[in-house]
């Protein structure tokens, strides 16, 4: 899912906006060089990252504080989600730039709770792609075209649910143990018949029942459609300690 809204925030010193650096807790201006830190709303400072109820969401029963109303339609070109806010109507698909432009309905979902921050600048990322595109040998004519022409890059949020669970689970079935008997044994020694002692492996079954407890924390599940499994598989795992709260 994408979104094309933008936070600013103006230089203490100057006023002119200020630009976040991925992978920084700060705010520079190009304008005057002045650094900040990145302020944070005053919610943010004192809630925890929340977690949310299944059985009451599956209920549509959540808090309003935990919905929110966005706008959104699929691209045509490629079927991405592509979500706008205020009061833009057209922008273009952040993953194949097809322009996109939507009416005025919306929906109600669940508000994101946490989110990680970009790590990489867009020169880093540009480079990278550079790289990668020059490693293609049978890369699209258009791919490389594409790349060529400067385009700004748009970084994405990929969504995912994480699910966390206190189970408690009942079995019954079958043990084995492995138990041994000496057996004798006539062999062959250079034509001649010998008896020798051996080791045989039994196993021996008894019925077992009992129960397993175990707890389970930020499963991390897919919520989108927009990227091939493989890919968001590749970039996992996610370093969840990075979490910061949505605001």
């Amino acid at each position: 899912m994408a979104e094309d809204a933008q936070q600013r925030w103006p230089c203490e010193e100057c006023g002119a906006d200020l630009r976040y650096v991925p992978g920084q807790t700060e705010l520079r201006c190009d304008h005057c060089g002045h650094v900040q830190a990145i302020p944070e709303a005053p919610q943010a400072r004192t809630r925890a990252l929340g977690e949310l109820d299944l059985d009451q969401a599956l209920r549509h029963d959540l808090p309003a504080a935990n919905i929110e109303e966005t706008r959104s339609t699929p691209c045509p070109s490629c079927g991405a989600l592509v979500e706008f806010s205020g009061a833009t109507h057209a922008t273009e698909c952040p993953f194949c730039g097809t322009p996109v432009a939507i009416g005025t309905g919306s929906h109600r979902q669940i508000k994101p709770q946490a989110l990680i921050p970009f790590a990489l600048d867009e020169e880093t990322a540009r480079s990278a792609m550079t790289k990668w595109l020059g490693k293609l040998w049978f890369a699209p004519g258009g791919l490389v075209e594409y790349a060529r022409k400067g385009r700004a890059m748009s970084g994405i949020y990929v969504p995912y649910w994480t699910f966390d669970a206190a189970t408690r689970s009942r079995y019954h079935g079958q043990r084995g143990d492995y138990y041994y008997e000496t057996r004798t044994v006539t062999v062959n020694v250079n034509g001649k018949s010998e008896q020798r002692e051996e080791q045989v492996r039994h196993t021996r079954w008894t019925p077992v029942t009992g129960w397993v407890s175990r707890v389970f924390d930020d499963v991390l599940v897919l919520a989108s459609q927009s990227l091939p499994r493989s890919h968001t598989d590749a970039l996992a795992p996610w370093d969840l300690s990075a979490l910061t709260a949505y605001n």
